[in-house]
């Protein structure tokens, strides 16, 4: 079956041909569905002489009423006719009216159990979103054929559009080639010089004609309305290119922009645009690295959509940054399509070369980004590739200011350790929060909870709680989500966000607090949620938070404002009398251990049930157990007095807890150690712990993480090992020659430093460290020490850790106090002493 999608500049001529290519067609015997992908539902016009009733506003869909309501017969013999449809002008999305007609025509089989020979989609001019591209996308149209005329901007949508179809190639769609309706004849050259530049062909070349005129006011198909006219003889030819049109033997391949707009005045590319896939590019790419070699770089990396390299001048070793021109800062010298500096972290005494680097950087001049970018995408490491394109720095376009995750992504085969990456921010008790988005994207975040591919947070577990157990989305009176749909996406959403907004805003009251998260999905396809939420603000005497960004704990400055000043008031009014001596502010813990812990050393707790306002102003001190971006400053502003104490964890640290308590509170007193008992018993397991190690794996830029507290979730793991005896062992990333002796591994000054400080952190333990600059040499040290039986990694059942027959371990093994401090150097114990990794699963 003939499967033909046209595309082109609105405005071009695009439904025009393409109706008549559908005549002509079903003239010569095929059965065709001509299929309108255009909100305005002129597509048909001309081939039903009317309007006709779009599927969307029949709303069919499989097994239902509207899919073949929705298509007409039309007056040309051996044509049916159906339009997606839309919203009305301004509102929703109209791409997701050709989304779901083609999800209802596939479950339906539409076009084979119809007996279809052919089917014609006629898409929107400018194609902006995926969802007008849904015929490509949804395995639809294979021929893809492009309508321009001479003009510049014509041929640049064409050139976009040869991109997008390099997006689809994998569904087997392919340009079939240029169908160009010339305004100006004497320019046809200008095509010509386009076509061979994007290595595609001229299928035909229409002229101007009355005939055409004077069919569209007739609201008939040209080649039908006058055959003898000579746009029906060239439409005719074209319908014959299109119909033995087969894949080319190369694909197109669109120009980069600022090729285009070089060819567009006149001027030559400093590339040739038409490279050949396959064997020739990869030539390309083969010669490309040899002038980086040449030219003394070598990439290194990418910091997010830039190039880094380490590039060698004489004796010495720079950091270059090589980055689009899309995203060049001002004073970076442009080259080509991309530009060139030192990287920020280069010492600036003795100056850097810059003449030098000018000099290197010019002999790369015939060279585009995208090319450089396929010299360090077509390294042997694929995955680091992904992951820095996406960027171990990446933000949220829609949310800036948002903190980053540092830990997120491919690639990153070195890394065990993966730190938080954000601050933590308070959610306001009493407030309310509205998701509108896709409820099904609320089972995709993985970067917190049970689902996550790291371990769970650290402390006391809620008793019979499975470790792996899937969770539902949360849930409950005070954060709900509206369920946004297809239907709010084409027909509008205001109605849907107005009701949420009152329900939200008068379960918070009068005075309350309201966040509104708009998802990935409304912020491309809704309406103006601010006006709403501000009207919904002014009326209901509340304020709504809006921020199009959908993550609870994340949040910017102006986010964490509204809540410091919701909550400092609310503790402001809370009017209760500071009869406790604590209050565990952020503490999570159902069993009571803390509180417990506390009382046996003479400090009262609050009983934490519901009002956290009533119950935090009771309190002569609030207690934290981590940074807090909302907590702490709300407490500054509302007066309450507050601490956050190095955790109890392990003997040491939980008597430096109690102690900082008591001396907060004014006692002057110091809290008892552990007891006899307690200790005997720490002391046969400190006899046992001696003979194992427990190991860490960093580069050596991340040495400062095992000092800092919040890098490993607030848990001193370190101490606790050290207090029990156990020894450690630091294997170390490094880059090879760093030292300036080839081929040997060495530390970084900065490095070196930071394990001096983290060894005198730490006396009397035994602290070794090795280095390693490649996956293998890490996979050896892991197996060669026996009594290493511990690698500390944040992702569960760490293949590569297992492989070697050594165990994971984590903070999620760490239990509080002092009795928590024994069971945790059990649990270690027990798993250095179990050899079952070693004797089953090691490599």
């Amino acid at each position: 079956m003939e499967s033909i999608v046209f595309f082109g500049k609105g405005g071009i001529g695009k439904s025009t041909i393409a109706a008549s290519v559908t005549s002509l067609l079903a003239a010569g015997g095929k059965k065709v569905l001509h299929i309108g992908c255009d909100p305005k539902m002129d597509c048909t016009l001309s081939l039903m002489g009317r309007h006709i009733e779009p599927f969307a506003i029949l709303g069919g869909s499989s097994g239902r009423p509207g899919l073949r309501d929705s298509i007409y017969q039309s007056p040309v013999r051996g044509v049916h006719c159906i339009e997606a449809g839309g919203p009305q002008p301004g509102v929703g999305c109209g791409g997701t009216a050709i989304g779901s007609m083609l999800d209802a025509m596939k479950d339906e089989a539409l076009l084979e159990k119809d007996g279809y020979g052919a089917a014609v989609f006629d898409v929107l001019g400018d194609v902006v979103c995926g969802g007008f591209a849904a015929p490509l996308r949804r395995g639809f149209a294979k021929k893809m054929v492009i309508v321009t005329s001479e003009e510049i901007l014509s041929l640049y949508a064409a050139n976009r559009l040869i991109m997008m179809a390099a997006n689809y190639a994998r569904n087997g769609v392919y340009l079939a080639g240029l169908a160009v309706n010339l305004k100006d004849q004497t320019r046809l050259k200008t095509v010509e010089e386009f076509a061979r530049a994007v290595n595609t062909r001229i299928l035909g070349v229409m002229l101007q004609d009355p005939a055409v005129s004077s069919a569209e006011r007739e609201h008939r198909p040209a080649a039908i309305a006058y055959p003898k006219s000579g746009f029906a003889r060239r439409v005719w030819a074209l319908t014959q290119e299109i119909r033995t049109a087969r894949p080319p033997a190369t694909p197109p391949r669109a120009l980069p922009d600022p090729d285009f707009f070089a060819f567009a005045e006149g001027r030559r590319t400093a590339v040739p645009a038409g490279a050949p896939a396959g064997k020739g590019r990869k030539q390309a790419v083969r010669s490309a690295k040899a002038l980086f070699s040449a030219a003394g770089f070598k990439p290194a990396g990418m910091e997010d959509s830039q190039i880094i390299c380490d590039w060698k001048c004489g004796q010495s070793l720079y950091k270059v940054v090589i980055a689009p021109g899309s995203s060049a800062k001002g004073d970076m010298p442009r080259i080509s399509d991309w530009a060139v500096c030192f990287h920020p972290t280069t010492p600036q005494e003795p100056p850097p070369p810059g003449g030098a680097l000018m000099k290197a950087a010019g002999t790369l001049a015939g060279l585009r980004f995208d090319e450089m970018l396929s010299v360090f995408t077509g390294s042997r490491d694929f995955y680091g590739p992904l992951l820095n394109l996406s960027g171990p720095e990446d933000t949220t376009l829609a949310a800036p200011d948002t903190p980053r995750r540092p830990h997120m992504g491919f690639g990153q085969w070195q890394r065990f350790i993966f730190p938080a990456g954000l601050s933590q921010a308070y959610i306001p008790p009493g407030s309310v929060m509205v998701e509108h988005g896709d409820i099904e994207c609320r089972f995709c975040s993985s970067e917190s909870g049970i689902l996550n591919m790291f371990n769970d947070n650290p402390g006391i577990k809620t008793p019979g709680k499975a470790l792996n157990m899937p969770v539902l989305p949360r849930i409950d009176k005070r954060i709900v989500n509206t369920g946004f749909s297809s239907d709010d996406a084409l027909f509008g959403d205001e109605k849907k966000v107005a009701r949420s907004l009152e329900a939200a805003a008068d379960k918070a009251g009068p005075g309350g607090l309201v966040e509104f998260y708009v998802g990935c999905s409304p912020i491309m396809l809704a309406g103006d949620t601010s006006s709403l939420a501000a009207r919904v603000e002014r009326e209901k005497g509340v304020k709504i938070m809006l921020e199009r960004f959908n993550s609870f704990y994340e949040h910017g400055s102006a986010k964490g404002a509204v809540r410091v000043s919701y909550m400092a008031h609310k503790l402001s009014k809370a009017g209760a009398a500071k009869d406790r001596d604590v209050y565990l502010a952020d503490s999570h813990d159902p069993t009571g251990v803390l509180d417990k812990l506390l009382a046996e050393h003479g400090i009262s707790t609050v009983d934490r049930r519901k009002d956290f306002y009533r119950e935090a102003a009771s309190a002569r001190l609030q207690v934290l157990s981590h940074p807090d971006t909302v907590l702490t400053p709300a407490f500054d502003k509302a007066g309450l007095k507050w601490i956050m104490p190095p955790q109890p964890y392990g003997f040491g640290g939980t008597h430096k807890w109690l102690g900082a308590i008591a001396s907060a509170l004014g006692r002057k007193k110091a809290p008892a150690g552990p007891s006899a008992a307690q200790k005997a018993l720490a002391a046969g397991l400190w006899a046992r712990a001696s003979r194992y190690t427990a190991a860490f794996v960093l580069a050596t830029e991340e040495i400062g993480l095992l000092s800092g507290s919040t890098a490993l979730k607030m848990v001193p793991v370190l101490p606790v090992l050290a207090e029990a005896g156990f020894k450690v062992r630091l294997l170390l990333m490094t880059a090879e020659g760093r030292d300036g002796k080839a081929g040997k591994p060495g530390l970084p000054a900065e490095a070196a430093a930071q394990l001096r400080a983290l060894k005198a952190s730490l006396p009397g333990t035994h602290l070794s460290t090795d280095t390693f600059s490649k996956q293998e040499e890490l996979a050896r040290l892991l197996r060669a020490d026996p009594p290493t039986r511990l690698v500390y990694s944040d992702i569960r059942r760490d293949p590569r850790v297992v492989s070697a027959g050594k165990y994971p371990f984590s903070t999620s093994l760490f239990e509080p106090g002092y009795d928590g401090a024994l069971e945790t150097w059990r649990r270690l114990l027990a798993l250095c002493e179990w050899d079952f990794n070693e004797r089953y699963l090691r490599n």
